[in-house]
C-alpha cells in the first residue's frame, strides 16, 4: 500500500513539473553579479562588468531591464565608467541594475578590497601622489609601489597616465589614502575635437543640444567647416560655462542663436559635450609659447599679449580635457580669445607639441642620439663622433640636435632592438656583441654573416634610442645606418615630425600618419603638414618603450601618438626612428 502511495505521489509530482514547464517555462536561476562598470556600449546597449574576482561579464540592457540609482529609475546614459553596480540576473537575462553613487552611506564600515572608489579627472600626478578633480572638489591620494594601473584591459606604466585622464581609484582600506588600483579611461573617451557654432535648440528633457553651422579647430589651420549643417550632442548640467560662471541646461536654453565653443568626445558613436563655453565677443587668435602665467590673477602672456583666463576656459592637451592649472610656462599654445570690454579672454587654449622627450613620472627619460659606433663591449656600446669635425649629437627636449663632447657608453641587453636599415635585417644582440662566442653558421643571411665576421659595424653611423635614469643609460634600440654615413659639417640632416596613426597597411609595410607637424628649427615652432605615409623597412619602432618587430605591428592601434625622426636624402625623406605612445 505504501509503495503504491509513493509511486502515485512521484507520478503526480512529475506531472505537475511537466505541466509547469509547458505552461510557464522552465524555472531559471536567480543570481546577483557585483562589480564595477568597465565599459558602456550605447550602440549595442551593453555594459561590461568587472567583478571582484577580476573577471569581466558583458550584460545586455534590455527594454525590460530596470536601472535604479537610490531607488530612482534611470537609463543606460546615466551610468558611468567605474561605477559600482549590482546586476540582478535570471539566467543570463538582466532584470535589474542597481547602481551606487560614489558615496553610499549604506556601504560605509567594513569594505571588500576594491569596493571603495573615487572618480574624476587627473589634475596633477607624480610618482607617489595623484590629485583628481571630482564632482565637487579636488582630492589628493597616495600612490604606492603596490598600486596597480589598468588601461584597455591591461596593466600599464605610470608614464602612460596623463593629466586630464578620467580615472577610477579604488582603495582596500576605507580609512587610508593609499590607492589600490587606478583604472584609466579608454582612448575612445578622449576629446575628439572642439566645435564652434550657434545654438539651434536645447532639449532639457532629452539633454540634447543642436549646434548650427559648426566649425572645428585644427592645429595650425584654425577654424574650418565641420561639414554637417546641424550637429546633435548629448549635454548635461556639468561643465557648462558663460565666461567664468557655471550655468545649467535651463540657462543654456536662453542663449539660443548665440555662438558657443564645445569640447566634445565621440565615444561609442555618440557626440557628447565635455566642456562648453559661451562666446561673448569678437575673436582674436594667438599662437606662441607662453612667456609668463599667473594662476592667482588668471593672466598669461602669449606673443607679447596679456590674456585673461578663467575656470570656463577650455584647455586641451594630448586629446584630453585638462584644467586651467595645467597651462604651463614655455608651452607652445594656440589661444582663441573673445574681446570683452577691450580685454582678450581665452575661451580655448590648445597646448601643442609633444612631451615624449621630457622627464617622466618614474624618473626616466627617453633620449635619441646620432653618432658612430665607437666600440662594442660585453653588453655595452660606446658612441663616437659623426666625423672628424662633428661630435655625436643628442636630440634635446626642444627638438634640436646638440653636439656632445663627453664620452658615453650605453648598456645593451638581449632585448635591445638592433637593426641594420641598409639590409633591412634585425641583428640578435649576441651576434652584435663581439666578445661572445658566435657560431656564424647560425646566421642564415650571407651578407649579415659576413658583416658580423668582419666586425663591420664598428665606426658605422647609427641612431641610439636610450632610456636614461639615475641607474644608468639603457639602450632600447639602435638603428645602424651605414648607407647615410656621410655628414655635411654643421648642416642638419635630421628633423622631427609628430602626428598620430591614421592607418596601418600590413601588406605594404607602412603607416599613414595624420595631424602631422614638422618642427621648424629656424623659428622654433611646430608647423602644420599634410598626412603622410612612412615606409617601415628602414625604421625602428618603439611603443611605450617596448621595441616592436616588423611581425608585431598588429599590436599598434590607430590614434596612437607618434614622434618620428626623419633624415633628408636628396628629394626623399626617410623615417628611421618612430616612437609611439598611447
Amino acid at each position: 500500500m505504501k509503495k503504491r502511495l509513493l509511486v502515485a505521489i512521484t507520478t503526480l509530482s512529475l506531472l505537475i513539473t511537466i505541466i509547469s514547464t509547458v505552461c510557464f517555462g522552465a524555472s531559471t536561476t536567480r543570481s546577483i553579479l557585483k562589480g564595477s562598470i568597465e565599459d558602456i556600449n550605447y550602440n549595442d546597449e551593453t555594459i561590461t562588468i568587472l567583478d571582484y574576482d577580476g573577471k569581466t561579464h558583458t550584460i545586455d540592457i534590455l527594454p525590460s531591464t530596470r536601472i535604479e540609482v537610490e531607488e530612482v529609475q534611470q537609463a543606460i546614459y546615466d551610468l558611468y565608467f567605474g561605477q559600482e553596480v549590482d546586476v540582478i540576473l535570471e539566467g543570463d537575462e538582466a532584470k535589474k541594475v542597481i547602481a551606487y553613487p560614489e558615496e553610499d552611506p549604506g556601504r560605509n564600515g567594513y569594505i571588500m578590497p576594491g569596493s571603495r572608489f573615487r572618480t574624476g579627472r587627473i589634475l596633477f600626478l607624480t610618482e607617489d601622489t595623484i590629485e583628481i578633480k571630482g564632482k565637487d572638489d579636488r582630492e589628493k591620494y597616495r600612490i604606492t609601489p603596490y598600486t596597480t594601473i589598468y588601461k584597455n584591459g591591461g596593466i600599464i606604466n605610470i608614464n602612460q597616465v596623463k593629466e586630464g585622464d578620467k580615472v577610477v581609484l579604488t582603495f582596500d582600506d576605507i580609512y587610508r589614502s593609499e590607492v589600490s588600483t587606478i583604472r584609466v579611461q579608454d582612448q575612445e573617451e578622449h576629446i575628439t575635437g572642439v566645435l564652434r557654432g550657434k545654438i539651434y535648440s536645447v532639449d532639457e528633457r532629452k539633454e540634447q543640444l543642436h549646434l548650427m553651422s559648426p566649425y572645428t579647430y585644427k592645429e595650425g589651420r584654425g577654424w574650418i567647416p565641420y561639414g554637417n549643417h546641424v550637429v546633435e550632442l548629448k549635454v548635461e548640467d556639468n561643465n557648462l560655462y558663460n565666461g567664468g560662471e557655471e550655468i545649467d541646461l535651463k540657462d543654456l536654453n536662453k542663449f539660443r542663436n548665440k555662438e558657443i565653443y564645445v569640447a566634445f568626445d565621440s565615444s561609442y558613436g555618440k557626440l557628447s559635450v565635455a566642456k562648453l563655453q559661451v562666446k561673448n565677443g569678437a575673436s582674436r587668435m594667438y599662437q606662441s609659447p607662453i612667456e609668463n602665467i599667473e594662476y592667482g590673477t588668471g593672466k598669461m602672456i602669449v606673443d607679447k599679449n596679456l590674456i585673461h583666463f578663467n575656470p570656463g576656459t577650455i584647455v586641451i592637451e594630448d586629446d584630453r580635457l585638462v584644467d586651467v592649472l595645467n597651462i604651463n610656462r614655455y608651452k607652445d599654445v594656440f589661444v582663441n580669445t573673445d574681446i570683452v570690454k577691450g580685454s582678450p579672454i581665452a575661451n580655448l587654449v590648445a597646448i601643442e607639441g609633444t612631451s615624449m622627450l621630457e622627464d617622466r613620472l618614474d624618473g626616466t627619460k627617453i633620449s635619441i642620439y646620432r653618432g658612430k659606433i665607437e666600440d662594442i663591449f660585453e653588453y655595452e656600446v660606446e658612441i663616437g663622433k659623426i666625423n672628424y669635425r662633428l661630435d655625436y649629437q643628442k636630440l634635446t627636449e626642444d627638438n634640436k640636435w646638440v653636439e656632445q663632447d663627453d664620452s658615453q657608453r650605453f648598456g645593451l641587453t638581449d632585448d635591445t632592438l638592433i637593426y641594420d636599415s641598409e639590409l633591412n635585417e634585425r641583428i640578435p644582440a649576441n651576434y652584435f656583441i663581439k666578445s661572445r662566442f658566435i657560431d656564424l653558421n647560425d646566421i642564415e643571411d650571407e651578407e649579415l654573416r659576413d658583416r658580423v665576421e668582419d666586425n663591420f659595424y664598428k665606426n658605422k653611423a647609427a641612431y641610439f634610442v636610450v632610456r636614461e635614469s639615475d641607474f644608468g643609460k639603457e639602450l632600447l634600440a639602435m638603428n645602424i645606418t651605414p648607407h647615410i654615413n656621410k655628414y655635411r659639417y654643421r648642416i642638419k640632416m635630421d628633423y622631427s615630425v609628430i602626428g598620430e596613426i591614421r592607418e596601418i597597411d600590413y601588406d605594404e609595410n607602412n603607416i599613414t600618419f595624420t595631424e602631422v607637424k614638422n618642427y621648424n628649427t629656424l623659428n622654433d615652432r611646430w608647423e602644420n603638414g599634410s598626412d603622410e605615409t612612412i615606409e617601415l623597412d628602414q625604421a625602428v619602432i618603439l611603443l611605450n618603450d617596448l621595441p616592436i618587430p616588423q611581425d608585431k605591428l598588429y599590436t599598434i592601434r590607430p590614434g596612437t601618438k607618434a614622434y618620428i625622426i626623419k633624415n633628408k636624402q636628396s628629394s626623399h625623406d626617410t623615417g628611421y626612428v618612430i616612437l609611439l605612445e598611447n
